[in-house]
């Protein structure tokens, strides 16, 4: 019978019973992702029926820091039987050997052929994919809608933008109409690979090629979103970088903005503080030819580490496994705010009632199917900061924008280069 290790086979509760096993978070203990999966491994504990015990542990700090005390473990030999964490981080370490391979583990497993319906294409072979091989099982992900002041639409005549489908000449037009610069801009955020990317995927730009080989960020789709929003700027819509923090802040809160880029998260937060706000999708450049509105940011997945117990990664797969059900999705979308992986959670009757009629929450649970993660390649997360850095000098007038991405897709390059070795 398999052992649920690299052999093919599917890990069976009765082989479990009384194992205890170490499950790493990636946000600090208070974080609600964190206080999230710790209810849904509680809820494993006492439901599941396999008996698994499991000591839950959460990192003093997340993003780089956690992935680092992962590697710092795995070179010292004790790493743990299985951790949660960002999609980009954890091909670094399947290459270094220290990951099961979901695939050849799980091949028998009709929870993980069940699971895998359920996900976007791109979630699994763009998220969790590295050179063929799944290093890990997604659970939720942090993606991006646009909010918007709806007080200030109204007070202008403007409806409130549809869910989906908007241009942006549609998008302009409410910002001439509703704001009132300097004390109200149209739009307002700050130039980073994120924040501005969001409108290159909405024109029509991908930032990696269909063979993973390729980055870009200087394609002639992403240099006309930028173009754009420079533009915004230039017709005082949206605020002029400022010194070295580039003037951008969050006002959404203080009505002092009408569209605001917008992430899950944030409707807990602004409900909680009385904010007023709505939820709708970044609009389509006139280079999206299929029109489509799409989303991107980070995925997160768990995966499992290779270790000399059999039966510990058995127990691990469980446990992992438990975080694909429709009812966890729903607590950590309840719990956190997190959007599940799976549309069949979003298609859940459960999950309908929950958020179906609620149209600040719902967006980001709509986008689900649009779902592009952030490229995976093994040093991204450099990638991505360095872009956080550069990108600002076209918004500060340092470069121009063509000089700007071509260096940035220059040096990404490079870095995917070395990891595809």
């Amino acid at each position: 019978m398999g052992c649920g290790g690299d052999d093919g086979g599917a890990p069976r509760p009765a082989d479990v019973k009384g194992v205890a096993i170490d499950f790493w978070g990636w946000n600090p203990a208070v974080h609600p992702e964190s206080v999230a999966l710790q209810k849904v491994l509680e809820n494993f504990v006492a439901k599941s029926g396999t008996e698994v015990k499991v000591n839950f542990t959460a990192p003093p700090a997340g993003g780089q820091a956690a992935f680092e005390k992962l590697v710092a473990a795995v070179s010292g030999g004790s790493p743990p039987d299985a951790s949660i964490g960002q999609h980009f981080y954890l091909p670094d370490l399947h290459r270094q050997g220290a990951l099961l391979d979901v695939e050849s583990s799980l091949k028998s497993s009709a929870e993980w052929k069940k699971a895998k319906t359920g996900l976007a294409p791109a979630t699994l072979e763009g998220g969790f994919t590295w050179k063929g091989k799944v290093y890990g099982i997604p659970v939720y992900s942090s993606h991006f809608a646009m909010y918007f002041q709806p007080e200030l639409l109204k007070r202008a005549g403007v409806t409130a933008p549809p869910a989906k489908g908007w241009t942006w000449e549609q998008f302009v037009e409410a910002q001439k109409k509703a704001a009132k610069p300097p004390e109200v801009s149209g739009y307002d955020e700050g130039f980073s690979y994120t924040r501005t990317g969001i409108l290159l995927l909405n024109n029509g730009h991908r930032f990696m090629s269909a063979d993973g080989t390729k980055f870009s960020y200087n394609s002639p789709e992403a240099l006309e979103a930028i173009e754009f929003q420079m533009s915004l700027v230039k017709q005082g819509l949206m605020r002029a970088h400022d010194g070295d923090k580039g003037g951008y802040s969050e006002k959404l809160p203080q009505g002092q903005v009408v569209f605001q880029f917008g992430v899950a998260a944030r409707v807990r937060t602004y409900r909680k503080d009385n904010v007023q706000f709505g939820t709708c999708y970044y609009p389509v450049g006139p280079s999206n030819k299929a029109k489509s509105s799409l989303t991107f940011g980070e995925a997160y997945g768990v995966g499992v580490f290779k270790t000399k117990d059999v039966k510990r990664q058995q127990a691990a797969w469980l446990a992992s496994l438990w975080t694909t059900r429709p009812d966890m999705g729903l607590l950590i979308a309840q719990e956190a705010g997190a959007p599940p992986s799976y549309t069949y959670t979003v298609d859940d009757k459960a999950f309908q009632s929950a958020f179906r009629q609620d149209a600040e929450a719902w967006p980001f649970y709509d986008l689900i199917p649009g779902f592009v993660p952030m490229p995976n390649f093994p040093g991204f997360g450099d990638v991505r900061t360095m872009g956080d850095k550069m990108i600002p000098d076209i918004w500060s007038g340092k470069a121009n924008a063509k000089q700007v991405l071509d260096e940035y897709t220059r040096l990404a390059q490079q870095k995917l280069d070395e990891s595809l070795k």
